[in-house]
C-alpha cells in the first residue's frame, strides 16, 4: 500500500530551525516541561504571561523564518505529482498564516495547536486521514523532533525524521525513515513505502 498524502511539521522541517526552546523555557521559568502542556494547564495571570511570551517568540520566528533547504523543491515536486500535503504544527494559526503568506506556501490542510489536541497526540493525524479518506498508515509524517515521531507512532502512521548533522538523537531511532535532505521524501514515495 502506497503513501496517499504527506504531512509536514513547520519549524525545523519546512522552515529552517529557529526556536531555541531551552531559552524560551528559561525565560518562562517553567522548568523542563512541555511548553504547550504547561500553557494548557495555566490559568489567569500565569496563562496570560506564558501566552504573551510564546506569541512574542512565534511572531519573531515568523518574521525571521527562512525556508529549509530543499523545502520549496519538495513541495513543488509533490504538487506536480498531485500528492496532497498537510501542515501539522504546534505553532499558532497566526504565526503559520504569516509564514505561509510570506513564502506562498499552500497546503490542503493546516492543523495548528488551536485546532484541538496537539502533537504528540494522534488526533491531528486521524483528522487528516478522515478528511483525505485515507488510513493513517497511508500518510507519511515528516518532521524533525520527537513530537512528530510520537504523533505518527500514536496514530499508526509512518514517520520520516529529518536529522541535522551526523548525530542521530536517541529518540529518532524508532523513526520509519531517517533523512538528511528533504528531497529524500520523494525516494520514500517512489519506493512505495507504507
Amino acid at each position: 500500500m502506497g503513501i496517499k498524502g504527506v504531512m509536514f511539521d513547520m519549524d525545523g522541517t519546512i522552515t529552517a530551525p529557529y526556536f531555541d526552546f531551552a531559552k524560551i523555557k528559561a525565560e518562562a521559568n517553567i522548568g523542563d516541561v512541555d511548553m504547550l502542556d504547561y500553557l494548557r494547564a495555566a490559568t489567569g495571570a500565569e496563562y496570560d504571561r506564558i501566552y504573551a511570551m510564546l506569541m512574542r517568540f512565534e511572531e519573531d520566528g515568523a518574521v525571521n523564518a527562512r525556508l529549509n533547504r530543499g523545502a520549496r523543491a519538495l513541495l513543488d515536486a509533490l504538487d506536480r505529482r498531485g500528492m496532497p500535503t498537510a501542515l501539522l504544527t504546534r505553532n499558532s494559526r497566526k504565526s503559520v498564516d504569516s509564514v505561509c503568506r510570506r513564502f506562498d506556501l499552500k497546503f490542503e490542510i493546516v492543523i495548528t495547536r488551536e485546532d484541538g489536541p496537539h502533537k504528540p497526540a494522534p488526533e491531528p493525524i486521524w483528522e487528516i486521514a478522515r478528511r483525505w479518506k485515507a488510513k493513517p498508515e497511508e500518510l507519511l509524517m515528516v518532521g524533525d523532533y520527537k513530537w512528530d515521531l510520537l504523533c505518527a507512532k500514536n496514530a499508526g502512521a509512518p514517520c520520516a525524521i529529518l536529522v541535522d548533522g551526523d548525530a542521530v538523537p536517541e529518540w529518532a531511532k524508532d523513526a520509519s525513515f531517517l533523512i538528511r535532505r528533504l528531497e529524500e521524501v520523494l525516494e520514500i514515495l517512489d519506493k512505495g513505502a507504507a
